[in-house]
């Protein structure tokens, strides 16, 4: 995480009272309370004073930043808001930022809201499966098998050339980089890979299966997409992506028998039996936007690749496309304020 792109908070454990917080926001103490009640405010007493972690004020708006309430949701009703409090303060060991910093930062809000979703409230020390890195987390309990054989050096091999590959791409890394980050002799990698286009389709091949068991695991295709998206912290897109811009076919890079079947399953049953998910009563017209444009930007560079995993080869580029923008148009009309 780059520390300077972290935003501006209130000092470590500096807190406000009712009487700055009414001042502050320019409402009444009956207002304050009632967000207290509503959890849009994290606020606790402490004898005979309600106290207000002061990173939650937004100096610029003069009011409270909206990343409250999404922290508050996370956390549940059973943490209290006192030791809700102090947790958002307190330092991450490694990370070495508060939640309350990886909050407000755009490299750090999905995190901090994972760290809240996983913290049980028994005391304000995160427990060590939320003291590690987003990819460091995700490669030991995500993508790779619930309990790896830490003395394979395949295993290490795999999961440095993994960090390595999404941090720098293929093209920049030695095999001799992934060994000395493995901590294995060169002529292991040459053993096992042979080469460095080697190595990387078993990385490729890795996640998929790995992935692929994660979805297949979920009967709800609704819960599989909340589970699923940025799950890896984006490392299989960083290194697909590499990958692609490299030069990788979609044959070299998945071959024959590669198959993937996420989501398909899931979408299938939900169409034999749909039911509506439980969304919000209103879209922002930009998120749509914004989603419209990713794959459109997107779809021609990749969509080679996805026909591959998925066996589906036997449709016509123009035609899959033409579906495309059909499914897009149906996204806008969906999320249009009358539907």
């Amino acid at each position: 995480m780059n520390d300077d792109r972290l935003l501006p908070v209130a000092t470590d454990r500096e807190e406000w009272t009712t009487p700055q917080v009414a001042e502050f926001m320019g409402v009444s103490r009956q207002a304050i309370n009632r967000r207290i009640h509503n959890r849009t405010l994290l606020g606790y007493r402490d004898k005979a004073i309600t106290r207000f972690p002061a990173w939650q004020f937004d100096v610029d708006t003069r009011w409270l930043r909206p990343e409250v309430e999404e922290l508050l949701e996370a956390l549940g009703d059973e943490v209290t808001p006192r030791d809700a409090a102090r947790w958002s303060t307190t330092r991450v060991p490694k990370l070495d930022h508060t939640p309350a910093e990886l909050l407000l930062s755009p490299d750090g809000k999905e995190l901090a809201l994972e760290l809240a979703r996983r913290y049980d409230g028994r005391d304000t020390s995160p427990t060590p499966a939320e003291t590690v890195s987003p990819s460091e987390r995700q490669v030991s309990f995500e993508w790779f098998p619930d309990n790896p054989d830490d003395d394979d050096p395949r295993s290490a091999i795999l999961r440095a050339a993994i960090k390595l590959f999404a941090q720098k791409g293929p093209a920049k890394v030695s095999l001799r980089e992934v060994a000395a980050a493995a901590d294995v002799s060169y002529s292991l990698i040459y053993r096992f890979f042979k080469t460095k286009e080697n190595l990387l389709v078993s990385v490729m091949q890795l996640f998929i299966q790995q992935g692929g068991q994660r979805l297949s695991d979920e009967d709800d295709v609704y819960i599989a997409i909340e589970k699923s998206l940025g799950s890896d912290a984006g490392q299989y897109g960083r290194m697909l992506s590499w990958a692609v811009l490299d030069g990788a076919t979609p044959e070299r890079l998945f071959p024959a028998g590669t198959r993937t079947s996420g989501y398909r399953t899931q979408i299938e049953a939900l169409w034999r039996d749909p039911r509506k998910p439980v969304v919000r009563d209103q879209f922002d017209p930009r998120v749509v936007a914004s989603l419209i444009q990713l794959v459109a930007i997107g779809w021609d560079l990749y969509e080679p690749y996805m026909t591959r995993l998925e066996g589906s080869q036997d449709r016509a580029t123009s035609d899959r496309r033409d579906e495309l923008i059909e499914m897009l148009k149906v996204l806008v009309y969906a999320t249009s304020p009358k539907h």
